[in-house]
């Protein structure tokens, strides 16, 4: 068992590293959340990595290390949610938070009487951050609100991260109670079954970030939002930058680039600071960034399906400029009520 755990761990942390990366670097995710999101998944893959060598090499520092980590989950997870829902606190504040992760490494390095009780400093602080998280949840459908029609998938992630910070402290609870009663920790039934369901959680957020799936795709508009708050243009500046950008979208049909245009591109292409390109789509056009790209897709597809009669509709989904085919479906039926093959066959009836 022990090796299959190395395994696990090793894999996770692979795959926590790459979202990590994924969140604290891409153009399209440069808001607080998505980074606060790449520095919790930046500590569970250091943590996985510290599981990988106690299991292996049974280091005492990288168990003090892996400790003190585990203290500093339930902080990090806490503003990743008070940065979605706008109770964010002081820096000051915010300190407080860790000073529990701060007393266990001393209390480790001092080798004081009380250091049995790590164990349960840790249960108490994932137990006090999960009361934390479903307060927030309770009141984070209103506090979503600004995101539109993605405020339910933003609801849902939020959800289903509340889930798995609780299964985490089942997974702590029930290998603390095998460890206690003789059962080595890499011998725990536990802590293979916890480590599996994260390995499959990450395998499944990686897949959703790659193809950027619904659950997901609230992030990249959560960028349009937030920038769009930055400045107020006048009506007569923000028309005019909206028709420029019209143009030049359809000129170039910059829907159709692979991979999709970031605003920061978009920025550099009408040589303007990207936040007024976002402020000008939601004054004149009514929807964000993302949206109207999505917009212009759908159209290219609508012409598409009347034109190309016998072109596939997946070949028809690429050519307008979608990559995913649930993006592409869930984006079509928005603007038309209809899917594209049932829009297809109304076309021919008429």
């Amino acid at each position: 068992m022990q090796e299959s755990l190395i395994h696990i761990y090793l894999s996770a942390a692979i795959l926590c590293l790459l979202l990590a990366l994924g969140f604290l670097i891409s153009p399209k995710l440069q808001t607080r959340p998505s980074r606060l999101l790449g520095i919790n998944y930046g500590l569970y893959a250091l943590q996985n990595f510290l599981a990988v060598l106690i299991l292996s090499f049974g280091w005492e520092l990288a168990i003090l290390l892996r400790a003190t980590i585990a203290m500093a989950l339930g902080p990090a997870i806490y503003f990743y949610y008070a940065s979605l829902v706008g109770e964010m606190r002081s820096a000051k504040i915010r300190i407080l938070h860790f000073l529990p992760a701060l007393f266990v490494l001393v209390l480790w390095l001092s080798k004081a009487p009380l250091l049995w009780t790590i164990d349960y400093f840790i249960i108490g602080s994932f137990t006090l951050y999960l009361v934390v998280v479903i307060r927030l949840l309770i009141g984070a459908r209103v506090r979503l609100a600004p995101l539109g029609q993605l405020a339910d998938s933003a609801y849902r992630w939020l959800f289903v991260l509340g889930v798995l910070i609780a299964i985490n402290l089942v997974v702590e609870v029930s290998a603390y109670v095998e460890i206690r009663h003789g059962t080595n920790p890499s011998n725990s039934i536990s802590v293979l079954i916890g480590s599996s369901i994260f390995l499959l959680f990450h395998i499944v957020t990686l897949l959703m970030v790659i193809i950027r799936a619904p659950l997901l795709e609230w992030m990249h508009a959560l960028q349009d939002l937030r920038s769009s708050k930055v400045k107020n243009l006048g009506e007569d500046e923000a028309k005019a930058i909206f028709e420029r950008w019209e143009r030049v979208v359809m000129e170039r049909q910059l829907y159709k680039q692979e991979g999709g245009i970031t605003l920061d591109q978009a920025g550099r292409i009408l040589v303007i600071p990207a936040r007024q390109i976002s402020q000008a789509i939601n004054r004149i056009y009514g929807g964000s960034f993302s949206q109207y790209l999505n917009d212009c897709r759908v159209k290219a597809a609508q012409k598409l399906l009347i034109e190309a009669e016998q072109m596939p509709i997946t070949t028809l989904m690429l050519e307008a400029g979608f990559s995913t085919k649930s993006n592409f479906n869930k984006e079509f039926q928005r603007v038309t009520g209809v899917s594209p093959s049932e829009y297809r066959k109304q076309q021919q009836e008429q």
